[in-house]
């Protein structure tokens, strides 16, 4: 295992990638409405990055069966990641994840939000299920500072969502990142305090937990990207990114 922390300079480049990102998420947002595809999204997103001189970090990542086709991992219900975009419109209801990632003068930002199309009121359940998932999120990441370690992150997340009544994705973790999309450690959604790799001042890292509504059994759809949940339920995601310090963690996106 490499951990690679970052120099002042190193961050910088990273924290720009990650304001060029937020600016594609917002951008996003404010079009997500019934009706919208995905398809359409993922032109937004690719036209914000694309115009601040940055690259898209998903774009033409090797697959088993083809390199992925597009700038954001979108999800739908029971789609947990790797969804490709595609034609068909949201209806109010939905939950949808939205993955998105740059690279800035060799630096990459990856971020993840969720939301229910037409707003929360659209369907309750889905919307107490997302918000625990941020609720998650929020929680591993007042864990990421100097001295703590992976499993509490971990732990963090994990104590929430099966609280809640939820299911860790297991397979599915976050990640150290910089020059590379993925880099050391693996920041895993469960654990134990005290456990896993120690945390390093300048360390940077993807938070992101990954989650079902029911069973986290899942399977991969025969486009060899996108995992759905093997019963059908919902699942949701959420990541920041950002970098490790002595006394939290600063988020880039």
């Amino acid at each position: 295992m490499r951990i690679i922390p970052k120099t002042e300079a190193e961050l910088e480049l990273m924290r720009h990638s990650g304001k060029i990102l937020q600016a594609a998420q917002e951008a996003m947002k404010a079009e997500i409405k019934a009706g919208v595809t995905f398809k359409q999204l993922d032109a937004i997103a690719e036209k914000v990055i694309l115009e601040a001189g940055a690259k898209p970090a998903f774009k033409g990542v090797p697959g088993m069966k083809f390199p992925f086709p597009a700038t954001i991992c979108a999800m739908r219900n029971d789609e947990i990641v790797h969804g490709i975009p595609d034609d068909n419109p949201l209806e109010d209801g939905d939950l949808i994840t939205i993955d998105c990632g740059a690279i800035w003068k060799g630096y990459y930002s990856d971020a993840a939000f969720s939301l229910i199309v037409g707003g929360d009121d659209k369907n309750p359940e889905r919307a107490k299920f997302e918000k625990t998932v941020k609720k998650a999120l929020m929680a591993g990441c007042a864990q990421a500072k100097a001295g703590n370690t992976t499993g509490d992150i971990g732990f963090a997340i994990q104590r929430i969502i099966q609280g809640a009544g939820y299911s860790i994705c297991k397979e599915y973790t976050g990640h150290g990142l910089g020059k590379t999309l993925h880099e050391d450690p693996n920041v895993f959604n469960y654990g134990k305090p005290g456990k896993g790799v120690k945390l390093v001042e300048g360390m940077t890292i993807a938070i992101e937990p990954i989650v079902a509504m029911g069973n986290p059994r899942n399977k991969t759809l025969s486009n060899g990207w996108t995992v759905v949940t093997a019963d059908g339920s919902d699942a949701c995601q959420w990541e920041h990114f950002g970098v490790v310090r002595k006394d939290g963690f600063e988020i880039f996106a």
